[in-house]
């Protein structure tokens, strides 16, 4: 007899990465365990990685399975990921805790995830080694360029590499690239662990990427390897990071469960954006859905009628935008797309009792302005089963596929009142839109403008956060009537990057 409980090493304490795949598997009845903040770092601060061991081994025996983060269990985070200075066979001999667990619990499934490492094409080093600083653009420059002349032989690019290997120091240069290597070994002995049984299911989330780069050289070689160890059906590699345990934690309760997929029927709200490649990403928009829908264990149907769920997903008209670095924003919302017609389609599928669930990646970092308030008119939220709008394309999505499956298995095996599932989607639904749209959006570019964020203390850039926020949410809950109230919010890593809202219904015990 099943618990119903999966625990989930996540890759950091946000609440994105933490608490949203819990709040998105009690929406179809299960429960995930854990690992208390505290142990898993902060930032560049890495988790306690012999405390999150123990924790594991000790809640192991209450669940029916494991997603794990390998890289909170080798480096202590996926931040820490990309700065740890520690030998290969010390992160090693860490991940052989996932052996461990499969020889004692043989009967419950694993699933894991690793990020191929990124490469910021900036010289912030809030989440890099200190001396991105100085050197993040030409380190970035030199990582496209070399994949670029390997691919395309372009001479331009050749001449790049040459010009950048005197201007980087060597001694940095050479340190960025041991790391790469390291990281790329440990991601091989991983395809170990799938080809022997350990590991059931293994994601290598590609986290901020392009067309070009040694990320991309590094996928083409996992995907090689993949190929020829004929083991597609169970390693995935597509653009994500941070919705990657929502995506595993659905696929894992789908297998517990032993329920068929629900398929998926995406329409656009225009045809140009469904092939424009998002930002961070190196794959046009409707390759990253059926990335996404493909690694949660389903795929995709050409009509509405075959399908089980409606992927309804709101793209830009030429190129997504990006609120956070108010870049390309009048590329957004052109002739070439239709909202209108788009949202019309909604209703005429809501209106036929199809579940929809709503991907809106006009944007990165944040909803569509331009959309949203004539979505939130026309649309009521209890007749959906999804929403999504916050950071990378593939977060989104990966977000909203979990979301919609959870609320389709409630319906294909019942295990909760229907009436909770709906209740449960609402507040998830209503989270999400005061975290994509009214923080993302509205709230953060008003704290950027308002103060320099980057010079105020944090306690008082919470403040100014805190003010406005509360300000906006009182008039956007009661203007659409949504009967939730915000208990608490904070800043998760004292930046405006992200937030954390503590949200409750009205009236609820």
């Amino acid at each position: 007899m099943m618990n119903r409980k999966i625990a989930l090493i996540p890759i950091d304490a946000r609440p994105v990465t933490r608490e949203l795949p819990k709040q998105i598997a009690k929406i179809g009845g299960w429960e995930v365990l854990l690992p208390e903040k505290e142990m898993l770092g902060f930032l560049k601060r890495p988790g306690n990685i012999k405390s999150l061991s123990e924790w594991l081994l000790k809640v192991a025996p209450q669940v029916d399975g494991f997603v794990l983060s390998t890289d909170m269990l080798a480096y202590g985070g996926l931040v820490p990921s990309r700065i740890n200075t520690e030998e290969l066979q010390v992160i090693l001999k860490r991940l052989e805790l996932i052996l461990h667990l499969k020889k004692t619990y043989p009967e419950k499934p694993i699933m894991a995830f690793s990020a191929t490492m990124r490469i910021s094409n900036n010289y912030v080093n809030e989440e890099e080694k200190e001396y991105w600083k100085d050197y993040g653009e030409e380190i970035w420059q030199y990582s496209y360029h070399t994949h670029r002349f390997v691919r395309t032989e372009c001479e331009d690019s050749k001449t790049t590499v040459e010009r950048l290997s005197a201007v980087i120091p060597t001694n940095i240069l050479q340190d960025y690239l041991q790391t790469r290597e390291r990281n790329f070994q440990v991601n091989l002995s991983l395809l170990d662990q799938v080809e022997n049984g350990t590991l059931d299911v293994l994601v290598f989330p590609q986290d901020d990427t392009s067309e070009y780069g040694l990320n991309i050289e590094e996928q083409e070689r996992l995907t090689d390897y993949v190929r020829k160890r004929q083991l597609s059906s169970k390693v995935f590699i597509y653009p994500g990071a941070d919705e990657v345990a929502n995506t595993l934690i659905s696929r894992l309760i789908y297998t517990l469960e032993n329920v068929e997929p629900p398929s998926f029927f995406p329409f656009y709200s225009g045809e140009t954006g469904s092939h424009v490649h998002a930002m961070y990403e190196d794959r046009p928009i409707c390759e990253s859905v059926k990335g996404q829908i493909y690694a949660f264990g389903s795929y995709t149907v050409d009509n509405a009628s075959d399908a089980d769920i409606v992927f309804a997903v709101n793209v830009p008209g030429k190129r997504q935008g990006d609120l956070a670095l108010q870049k390309f924003l009048g590329e957004v919302d052109t002739s070439h797309r239709n909202i209108g017609e788009w949202i019309s389609r909604i209703l005429h599928y809501v209106k036929r009792k199809k579940l929809v669930g709503i991907a809106d990646v006009a944007y990165a970092n944040g909803a569509d302005p331009s959309m949203l308030p004539s979505l939130l008119d026309k649309v009521n939220l209890s007749t959906l089963c999804g929403f999504g709008a916050w950071n990378t394309a593939g977060n989104t999505l990966g977000t909203v596929v979990a979301q919609s499956a959870m609320v389709y298995l409630q319906k294909a095996k019942p295990s909760v009142p229907f009436e909770d599932v709906q209740a449960r989607m609402e507040q998830q639904m209503v989270l999400r839109l005061l975290d994509d749209y009214l923080y993302q959006t509205i709230v953060r570019q008003q704290v950027r403008k308002a103060v320099k964020t980057d010079t105020i203390s944090d306690e008082t850039l919470l403040q100014e956060v805190t003010a406005r926020f509360h300000e906006e949410a009182k008039v956007f809950l009661e203007k659409y009537s949504l009967t939730y109230e915000i208990n608490d919010i904070y800043l998760p890593w004292n930046r405006t990057f992200e937030i954390g809202i503590c949200l409750e219904e009205k009236g609820a015990n």
